[in-house]
C-alpha cells in the first residue's frame, strides 16, 4: 500500500510536470541539449558571432580605404589633366629633361668637381657633361 501511494505520488508529479511543461522528459532533455549545442555553435563554433563582428569591422575598414583611394585617384587624374594642359609645366619639363632651348638662348653649365655622379642620378645634363669630358680628353 505504501508502495502504491509513493508510485501514485510520483505518477501525479510526473503528470503535473508534463502538464506544466507540456512535453515528455526525454523530449525536454533533447531540446535542452539542442539549445546548448546551438549556443555553443553561435559563441564558440567555427563561424561564431565574435568572428563575424571582427570580419564586419575589417570589411568596414576596407570600404573606407577604397573610398580614400578612389578620392586620391580622382585627385591624381585631375593633376595629370592639369599638367598635360599647362604650357609652363610642359616647357619646364622639355627644358629640364630633354635639354631644349629657345632660339637665341645660351646654356651655361656649372660643373661641380667634388660631386660624384652615379648612374641612377644621371640626367640629360649629366650625360652632356660626360660627353664633354670625353671630348676634352681626346
Amino acid at each position: 500500500m505504501q508502495y502504491l501511494k509513493g508510485k501514485r505520488f510520483l505518477q501525479s508529479l510526473s503528470d503535473k510536470l508534463k502538464g506544466f511543461l507540456g512535453v515528455d522528459t526525454v523530449l525536454l532533455f533533447f531540446s535542452i541539449l539542442l539549445f546548448f549545442y546551438f549556443v555553443f555553435y553561435i559563441f564558440f563554433g567555427e563561424r561564431n558571432i565574435f568572428r563575424l563582428i571582427q570580419k564586419e569591422h575589417y570589411r568596414e575598414n576596407l570600404r573606407q580605404e577604397i573610398k580614400q583611394l578612389t578620392e586620391e585617384n580622382s585627385q591624381l587624374r585631375d593633376k595629370i589633366k592639369y599638367l598635360k594642359s599647362d604650357l609652363f609645366f610642359i616647357e619646364k619639363r622639355a627644358r629640364e629633361d630633354l635639354g631644349l632651348v629657345k632660339d637665341g638662348e645660351e646654356i651655361y653649365i656649372i660643373v661641380d668637381k667634388d660631386k660624384k655622379i652615379t648612374k641612377k642620378d644621371k640626367r640629360w645634363i649629366d650625360r652632356v657633361l660626360e660627353k664633354y669630358q670625353e671630348f676634352r680628353l681626346r
